[in-house]
C-alpha cells in the first residue's frame, strides 16, 4: 500500500482506524467519493456487503495479515481450524465440512483458519484422476465459492497446500486465487497468500498458519510429532512484521491428517484430521475420522493468558 497517493488528511486518517478494525462508512466520516478514492488509490481496500463495512486486505507479499494489535485490555479471540479439505474429490466429506461451518455459525465463531490443500489438485497421476470429481482449477474453485458464499459473516484466511498449487503450471491457475476473486465480488473476506506459510498477528502475538514441514510432499509418511521438534528446535520463537517484534503463541498445521495439540515452548500447537476419510475410501477401526478444531484465546497485552481447544466432529460419521 502506497500512502503517497492518499490526496487529503481525512483519507489517511482513515486508512489509520482501518489499520486496527472494519470501518463503516459512518465511522470513516468520509463521502461515497472519497471513499472512492482511498479504494482506487491503495489497491487494498474492499467492502464486506453483509457487514457493511469496508477492511484493508494486508494477507500480502510481506505473508502476514494484521488482524488486531497489541491490547490492553484482556480480549477473547476464537477461530475454526481446517485443513486438508480436498475439494473436488470424492474423499472430501463435505457434510462433515458443513456441519462444523453450521455450528461455527451457531457457536459465533466467524473466523476460519485454513492451513491448506483446500483443493483437491490437478489431475498429474493416473490415480489421482480417477478420485477427482472436479478436474480443472476453475471448477473446485466454484465449489468453495459456492460453499462460502452461504457464510457471507465468515473471515476465511487460507494458505497454499502441494494440491493447491499443483495447478501453477503453464496457463494454469491456483485455485485459492480464484477463490479470492470470487468471493471479494460477493463482497466475502477470504485472505489468501500464495504460500504455504504464513503469520496473523493476533492481539499482538502471532499465529503461524503451516501446511507440512515448510517443504511441499505428496506424502503422509512425515511423523508429526517428530517434525514438530525438529523445526521448533531450529526455530526463532519470534518473528519481525514492519520493523515490530511478534512472538510466536500458535502455530496450526495442515498436511498430516492427524489430531493433535501440544505445547513446546510456551507455542501451543495443533492439528486435525482434516475434512477427509482415508484415501482408499474404506470406513473401519483404523480410520481416522475428518476433523476440526474451535480454538478460544484470551490474550493480555501481548501474553496469552487462557488457551482451549476442542476437537469437532459430525456425529454421523462416528462409529459407537
Amino acid at each position: 500500500m502506497n500512502e503517497d497517493f492518499l490526496t487529503s488528511q481525512k483519507a489517511t486518517n482513515a486508512l489509520s482506524k482501518m489499520r486496527t478494525k472494519a470501518c463503516t462508512l459512518e465511522e470513516l466520516e468520509l463521502t461515497q467519493e472519497e471513499i472512492d478514492e482511498l479504494v482506487s488509490a491503495t489497491g487494498n481496500i474492499q467492502y464486506n456487503e453483509f457487514n457493511k463495512t469496508y477492511y484493508i486486505t494486508k494477507f500480502n507479499e510481506n505473508n502476514y495479515e494484521i488482524i488486531s494489535f497489541l491490547n490492553k485490555e484482556a480480549i477473547t479471540e476464537k477461530w475454526l481450524e481446517l485443513s486438508d479439505i480436498y475439494l473436488g474429490s470424492q474423499f472430501c466429506d463435505m457434510d462433515t465440512l458443513k456441519y462444523v461451518l453450521n455450528l461455527a455459525r451457531e457457536k459465533g465463531y466467524n473466523n476460519v483458519h485454513i492451513s491448506g490443500d483446500l483443493c483437491a489438485g490437478h489431475p498429474a497421476y493416473k490415480k489421482q484422476d480417477l478420485y477427482l470429481t472436479a478436474k480443472t482449477a476453475q471448477e473446485q474453485a466454484n465449489i468453495a465459492i459456492d460453499l462460502f458464499s452461504q457464510y457471507p459473516e465468515f473471515k476465511f484466511y487460507c494458505i497454499n497446500g502441494e494440491r493447491d498449487i499443483s495447478f501453477e503450471k503453464g496457463d494454469s491457475i491456483n485455485p485459492l486465487i480464484l477463490i479470492q476473486r470470487g468471493l471479494s465480488e460477493k463482497g466475502i473476506e477470504f485472505h489468501h497468500i500464495n504460500e504455504n506459510v504464513a503469520n496473523l498477528v493476533i492481539q499482538g502475538v502471532v499465529k503461524r498458519l503451516q501446511h507440512g514441514t515448510g517443504r511441499l510432499a505428496y506424502t503422509k509418511s512425515y511423523k508429526i510429532e517428530k517434525e514438530m521438534w525438529q523445526q521448533f528446535e531450529n526455530m526463532s520463537d519470534n518473528v519481525i512484521i514492519k520493523n515490530r517484534n511478534y512472538d510466536i503463541k500458535f502455530v496450526q498445521f495442515g498436511h498430516y491428517h492427524v489430531n493433535s495439540y501440544q505445547e513446546l515452548g510456551g507455542i501451543r500447537i495443533t492439528s486435525t484430521a482434516g475434512m477427509v476419510f482415508d484415501d482408499k475410501g474404506v470406513l473401519n477401526e483404523n480410520t481416522s475420522y475428518p476433523t476440526a478444531k474451535f480454538s478460544e484465546a484470551t490474550i493480555k497485552s501481548g501474553k496469552v493468558t487462557r488457551f482451549i481447544t476442542e476437537n469437532v466432529m459430525n456425529p454421523k460419521n462416528v462409529k459407537m
